[in-house]
């Protein structure tokens, strides 16, 4: 078996393709080396709280809004789960609330990961062909203040590929 400098992985897993197309590739990562795989959603409340302070939501709003990215959260990381048994591997879960790049740098830290995992904008979203800001301002920061190697995944095949893994 090849060896490899990973042995815990994390993948922020946020509804968007390409975070689902990195969920796939850490998939396949963990099965051919044999890797620990963590998958994690944030719900972004900081965000909320800056919204509901500003007047731009009310409570109401507020706690509707925030019930329903739980619910997305959920229904992503089961999905990924899914996924991920589809193939043999066994992977955690985490749903956590806060600002979304602290708390994967947190989880990370707290899972001693080698590795955080983001899906990046691949060739042909958004109706383009060239590549402007290939991160969100939360993938930037992640990638500025992780501890650990963060990887980004941009491989829009990589459904074709993991159908015959």
């Amino acid at each position: 078996m090849a060896r490899t400098f990973f042995k815990k992985v994390i993948v922020a897993v946020n509804g968007r393709l390409s975070s689902i197309h990195a969920s796939m590739y850490a998939i396949m990562m963990a099965r051919t080396y044999n890797l620990s795989l963590k998958f994690v959603y944030v719900v972004d409340t900081a965000t909320i709280k800056y919204l509901t302070m500003n007047k731009l939501l009310v409570t109401d709003e507020k706690n509707d809004f925030e019930e329903k990215l739980v619910a997305d959260g959920k229904h992503y990381l089961e999905y990924v789960q899914q996924l991920a048994a589809s193939k043999g591997v066994k992977a955690e879960t985490e749903l956590r609330n806060g600002g979304v790049f602290t708390e994967i740098i947190k989880v990370a830290e707290e899972y001693e990961s080698d590795l955080i995992l983001l899906g990046g904008r691949e060739k042909g979203v958004h109706g383009s062909t060239f590549k402007k800001n290939v991160l969100s301002k939360d993938e930037n920061e992640v990638l500025v203040n992780a501890s650990c190697p963060v990887m980004i995944v941009q491989k829009p095949d990589i459904e074709s590929v993991f159908k015959i893994f």
